[in-house]
């Protein structure tokens, strides 16, 4: 679908609607002020009048909503022409600098993770040590304790 097109559905639906829910309130408006106004010589009701009105109001002016968002949107894209290529292009830049930011922290990251499990390696091998030693004095002591 074409990027004017979309902008002009998008838009002029938004329009419309919003427009015909004031239309329907201006019909209700309309119909409590016109209900005292009948005289004894027309030919329409109260109800017939009113129900005409609350279906062209609202009509109308999402119709006319709508037609006024259309233009407006065809002559700004007419005005400014189109760019989607260049916010396109800028994207794609976006994306490899995301991509190059991407590589250069997962390899800073692998860079920790290793340097971490290093770290527990050598702690693992202290304690080793140290529990060695501890089991080495303790025959020590044992033997003192028996001579």
């Amino acid at each position: 679908m074409h990027p004017v097109l979309r902008r002009i559905l998008l838009h002029g639906g938004l329009t419309a609607g919003a427009l015909a829910l004031i239309g329907m309130m201006f019909a209700e408006l309309a119909g409590l002020w016109l209900t005292g106004s009948a005289t004894r010589s027309s030919a329409d009701s109260d109800e017939e009048i009113n129900t005409s009105l609350r279906s062209r109001i609202p009509l109308t002016m999402a119709l006319w909503g709508f037609g006024f968002v259309a233009v407006s949107e065809l002559v700004i894209w007419r005005v400014r022409g189109n760019r989607a290529p260049e916010s396109q292009k800028a994207s794609q830049q976006t994306e490899q600098s995301q991509d190059e930011a991407e590589k250069l922290l997962n390899e800073l990251l692998a860079q920790a993770e290793a340097k971490m499990a290093l770290e527990a390696e050598s702690q693992k091998a202290e304690n080793k040590e140290q529990k060695t030693e501890s089991e080495e004095q303790k025959a020590e002591d044992k033997e003192q304790n028996r001579g």
